[in-house]
């Protein structure tokens, strides 16, 4: 890994510290008890971490995508281990 990679890495908080963090900038613009200012800049932070957040979904959705393709480059949908394909039937086919 180069030191930029990881440098960036660093700096950005995990997934879920982030989420947290959003959820924690929607509880105080939700409660109305913060003057108009601070109100603006959490509104400002939460809707950075949800860009953020986005960003980091699409780039996973991805990789899985790209794991996910078959030898002849279609897109694969895999089953979970002891279900079905379809909706509401019956696991023991």
């Amino acid at each position: 890994m180069t030191s930029a990679h990881k440098t960036k890495k660093s700096t950005e908080p995990k997934f879920e510290e982030a989420m947290a963090e959003l959820e924690e900038v929607v509880r105080r613009v939700e409660t109305g008890d913060t003057p108009l200012e601070e109100s603006l800049q959490a509104f400002e932070r939460g809707v950075a971490l949800v860009r953020s957040l986005h960003a980091r979904l699409d780039a996973v959705q991805s990789r899985i995508e790209e794991l996910s393709r078959g030898s002849e480059g279609a897109l694969g949908v895999a089953g979970l281990a002891g279900g079905t394909d379809d909706e509401g039937g019956d696991a023991e086919r």
